[in-house]
């Protein structure tokens, strides 16, 4: 992965195809209004659909977001980075086009060194969703990309096939964690956080 032409694009306000550690992500800077409609009409997403964010360390989490509450806290600590994703209450810097209005953004620090210096040296969350024509199949290898989807990107990074693991996506309430996808993690966050499930 060429770091620093990634993350020109990046600036520039398009689009990349890059390995993250559940997928290949169609990525984004999350705060380039322009670039997310951009995501959305690749992948021929509804708008009403929202995105997922990642964030290079939990400073940059705390600065896209409103509050973490004490349960939110203690199941960051447990398993980011990783492939869990938190709804948590976003602020004025995050985009309602994101989040498709809702006052919540999808999450998550990812379990990759590389991806979160990335991260870092853009100064900026990016958008990850799967690189896939909405509705079809998770792409795990670079040469399966629609040829439709590859004409909207600037950059694609080649890399090793990916056995594909969603991220599991939670929402807490009050000290209640609701499981809106169960992912790879729901098993460890259940037996970890029994009673508050």
């Amino acid at each position: 992965m060429n770091k620093d032409k990634l993350i020109n694009i990046l600036k520039k306000g398009a689009l990349a195809i890059i390995p993250t550690d559940t997928t290949y992500g169609i990525v984004c800077d999350a705060t380039n209004d322009e670039a997310v409609r951009k995501v959305f009409l690749a992948k021929k997403r509804a708008f009403n659909k929202p995105l997922i964010i990642l964030a290079s360390d939990i400073e940059m989490v705390k600065k896209y977001t409103k509050k973490i509450n004490n349960l939110e806290k203690e199941v960051i600590a447990k398993f980011w980075p990783g492939a869990l994703t938190i709804l948590l209450p976003k602020n004025s810097l995050i985009s309602d086009l994101v989040t498709s209005s809702s006052p919540l953004v999808g999450i998550r620090i990812p379990n990759d060194k590389k991806l979160q210096e990335i991260i870092k040296t853009l100064d900026a969350p990016i958008v990850a969703t799967s690189a896939n024509i909405s509705g079809e199949e998770v792409i795990t290898d670079v040469t399966h990309i629609d040829e439709e989807l590859l004409k909207n990107v600037s950059y694609v990074c080649l890399g090793n096939k990916i056995s594909s693991i969603p991220s599991t996506l939670i929402k807490i309430n009050e000290n209640k964690i609701e499981f809106l996808r169960e992912g790879i993690l729901a098993p460890k966050i259940k037996d970890e956080f029994k009673n508050n499930i």
